[in-house]
């Protein structure tokens, strides 16, 4: 599997790869964000994965989740799981799920250092910021506005200790509609400064 996995990341930085070969991220929520999030980073050369999520897949999330239409029905932590480890087979990826909340938050945080926010509803997203400002060493990703066909310049990165957020903070999904396009833009942009953080953690 290391000879695989070597010839797959040629193409990066030898030592990014030897820092994310030692990585642990928590992905929470496998729909939009997460299911892209999971595979760029698995694709990065992250090599442990927990994805957390309750739901199942629905015809009206193939337009922007990376699903397909014969995996209707079935669930999303696993399907994820699947696709990661056909695709990249020395990537370990665990599921559980589970709706997480304010009372089992604390079950996973011990999980893994760096997490991916990738909720659909403001409340869990409002839960996990108040939840991960009080928690030291802990690396938390989150997105706000990513609706509509919306204008990139209108989307900022903001940083708030060891919580960062990515979005343009104004869209609104039920209003704007949801499109591929511009959620993928923002999940990108959640695993990349997922990365970049990883990078300065373990060069200390």
């Amino acid at each position: 599997m290391e000879d695989i996995r070597d010839k797959i990341l040629k193409r990066q930085d030898i030592r990014d790869n030897e820092i994310f070969k030692y990585a642990k991220v928590s992905v929470l929520g496998c729909g939009g964000l997460g299911s892209t999030v999971s595979m760029i980073l698995a694709r990065s050369g992250v090599t442990e994965l927990n994805l957390y999520d309750f739901d199942y897949i629905e015809y009206s999330n193939l337009n922007r989740q990376n699903y397909r239409l014969d995996e209707v029905g079935k669930k999303k932590t696993l399907t994820t799981k699947k696709r990661i480890e056909e695709t990249l087979p020395y990537v370990k990826v665990n599921t559980k799920d589970i709706y997480i909340d304010k009372d089992n938050i604390k079950e996973i945080i011990d999980d893994a250092d760096f997490f991916i926010e990738a909720f659909d509803n403001r409340e869990s997203k409002t839960m996990l910021f108040d939840y991960f400002t009080n928690i030291k060493d802990k690396y938390l990703f989150t997105a706000s506005g990513m609706a509509g066909l919306g204008d990139i310049s209108d989307i900022k990165i903001k940083k708030f200790k060891n919580i960062t957020m990515l979005g343009d903070f104004k869209s609104n999904a039920k209003k704007d509609g949801l499109y591929l396009a511009y959620v993928g833009i923002v999940a990108s942009l959640e695993a990349l400064e997922c990365l970049k953080k990883i990078r300065e953690v373990k060069n200390g």
